[in-house]
C-alpha cells in the first residue's frame, strides 16, 4: 500500500476564485479590442482576442499551480508543497470528502478533484489542471478511502460526483 502521493500542477485553493482571476483578464483584453478596433466587430479578431484571452487565463492559471507531495502516517496525513510548507491534518479530524468516482471510465485520462471537508470548517481542495492517467487516480482514491476510513454515502449535485464520509 502507497502511503505517499507526488501531484503535480495542483490548484491549492478553491476553484471559484479562477472566476475571479479570469474577470480582470477578459476585460483587458476586452479593453485592448475595443482600442485597436472601435465598436467595429470583426469575427475573425472576435475570435482570434477570444482565444488570446483564453490562452493568457490558463498562463495565470498555470503561474498559480503547486506540485504537492501527500504522506499518510497513522494518525495524520500531511500535504507538502513544494517550498516546503507543510499542512497537518488529523485523520480524526477529517468528516468525509467529495470526490469524482474513477471506476468505470473509459478514458487514459482524467482530472483530480477533490474537496476534503474538515471538522473546523475548513477545506482542502486539491484540483489538477492537467489530465491524469486514471490508474493512478483510482489507487489514490482507494488509497485514500482506506487512510481515512471513508466510504460513498451519497450523490452529490453532479452525476460523477461522491461524498464520501467517514465510517
Amino acid at each position: 500500500m502507497k502511503k505517499e502521493y507526488y501531484l503535480k500542477n495542483i490548484i491549492a485553493f478553491n476553484p471559484r476564485w479562477a472566476y475571479l482571476l479570469a474577470l480582470p483578464c477578459a476585460l483587458f483584453w476586452a479593453a485592448v479590442y475595443y482600442w485597436l478596433l472601435g465598436t467595429n466587430v470583426h469575427r475573425s479578431f472576435l475570435v482570434l482576442f477570444s482565444l488570446v484571452c483564453l490562452a493568457s487565463m490558463y498562463g495565470l492559471m498555470r503561474m498559480l499551480v503547486v506540485n504537492l507531495t501527500l504522506k499518510f502516517d497513522t494518525d495524520c496525513f500531511y500535504i507538502i508543497k513544494e517550498n516546503g510548507q507543510i499542512r497537518t491534518c488529523r485523520k480524526t479530524d477529517v468528516l468525509g470528502f467529495y470526490s469524482y468516482s474513477y471506476a468505470g471510465i473509459n478514458h487514459q485520462k482524467s482530472a483530480l478533484r477533490l474537496e476534503i471537508h474538515l471538522v473546523n470548517g475548513e477545506k482542502v481542495y486539491m484540483d489538477s489542471i492537467d489530465p491524469m492517467d486514471i490508474q493512478l487516480l483510482t489507487q489514490f482514491l482507494e488509497n485514500l478511502q482506506r487512510e481515512l476510513n471513508c466510504e460513498i454515502t451519497k450523490r452529490g449535485k453532479f452525476k460523477k460526483r461522491y461524498w464520501y464520509a467517514v465510517k
